[in-house]
């Protein structure tokens, strides 16, 4: 019997303190009235300052790398990736220059310009074999569009899975100059 009394005390014991605050105790919930929302106009502005009508953009690449000293190289793959990121915009592709380590041109590879439509992208190869470029290879990406866009994402992949081993690393392409207004419509 002493046991089914200690047993119902610590069951309502337990119960009591599982129940819910009287409504007096519970913190109270307001929403915050203090932050600022995003207007529409907020928005036009920061897609204004985040878009662009045209960049020329670098980007560093490596046909091989040193290991250990520099008599011995690892040769790499480079995938350079230019990517449409605007939803609703194409742009333009005007111009993909391949250069060596000492800034000589190696390789045009647009020749006239070719449409980027919207949240596609389009790539470019250098194969492990291929080493003109050496460890100071880059790129120059020139890219218009007629409107404001969100700019492209131009990047290159550096790969190499030789040897049982492998090693893979990431190249952000930099914005060397921004298109003006004026340069997309003339001087006036």
């Amino acid at each position: 019997m002493r046991n089914i009394t200690c047993f119902s005390l610590l069951f309502v014991f337990l119960m009591s303190c599982s129940a819910e605050p009287p409504e007096k105790d519970r913190p109270s919930v307001e929403a915050d009235t203090t932050s600022p929302l995003i207007t529409s106009q907020a928005a036009n502005d920061f897609q204004r300052q985040s878009s662009s009508i045209g960049q020329q953009v670098y980007v560093p690449v490596y046909s091989h790398i040193y290991q250990q000293d520099r008599q011995k190289t690892f040769n790499l793959t480079t995938t350079l990736s230019i990517r449409n990121a605007d939803p609703y915009r194409p742009f333009e592709l005007t111009s993909v220059s391949y250069y060596d380590s000492q800034g000589n041109l190696i390789q045009q590879y647009v020749d006239a310009p070719q449409q980027i439509s919207p949240l596609a992208s389009v790539s470019y190869v250098i194969e492990e074999r291929d080493l003109r470029g050496g460890v100071g290879a880059n790129f120059l990406v020139d890219w218009q569009s007629e409107a404001p866009i969100i700019p492209p994402v131009v990047e290159a992949v550096n790969i190499s899975t030789t040897q049982q081993q492998g090693i893979s690393f990431l190249s952000v392409g930099r914005v060397l100059q921004e298109r003006s207004a004026t340069q997309s419509t003339g001087s006036q």
